[in-house]
């Protein structure tokens, strides 16, 4: 009896793999050859899954995002107090080990997707998975009376997207600490909060 594969599993692995050759060498380093020794394969076993270096960086990219919208809907939005809407923020930010290596790969994958038209969606993906997070916690807060009336959701979503765009970077290069990340999360959502 044939085997069956797990499509999925599949390609995420072999996304991790791309991740690992892209943290220790480099997005420049990624192909077929040095992907499939990474990940203990054939370069025809990748390429039957992953056939270009686009589709390798895709998949890469795809990995970041279903990971960190995993995290962020595991933590059903019960948006209480302030403090519940800033911990579910700090889901999309690189807080830990696992979040830091998704940032650096989604930095290193959206300057090399700047020359690359083609892999424009590999930026366009977690730009809008994070943008699309911003919004439905503001509109959870604006529904359950948590924010001041006559906000601008949308300006709002944006000033937040850039916000956590920023922390990101700055928590990246160990500009800001984690402490200071949610402070001025606190910050940024106390002006909008009802008192």
């Amino acid at each position: 009896m044939p085997r069956l594969i797990d499509h999925a599993a599949r390609r995420a692995e072999l996304a991790e793999a791309v991740w690992r050759v892209i943290v220790r060498d480099g997005v420049g380093a990624v192909s077929v050859r040095t992907v499939a020794a990474e990940a203990g394969v054939s370069a025809g076993s990748l390429r039957h899954v992953l056939p270009s270096k686009g589709l390798m960086l895709a998949a890469a990219m795809d990995l970041v995002v279903e990971r960190a919208t995993a995290r962020f809907q595991a933590h059903a939005p019960v948006l209480a107090s302030r403090a519940d809407v800033v911990a579910l923020l700090g889901e999309m930010l690189p807080l830990d080990e696992e979040r830091r290596l998704e940032m650096q790969i989604h930095l290193a994958l959206a300057a090399e997707a700047a020359g690359h038209p083609e892999l424009s969606h590999v930026r366009a993906g977690p730009d809008g998975a994070v943008r699309s997070g911003c919004r439905t916690l503001l509109d959870l807060a604006h529904r359950d009376g948590h924010l001041r009336r006559g906000l601008d959701l949308d300006a709002e979503t944006t000033r937040l997207h850039v916000l956590l765009d920023g922390l990101a970077f700055h928590l990246l290069g160990d500009v800001i600490t984690v402490a200071g990340a949610h402070a001025l999360l606190d910050e940024h959502l106390a002006a909008r909060w009802r008192h």
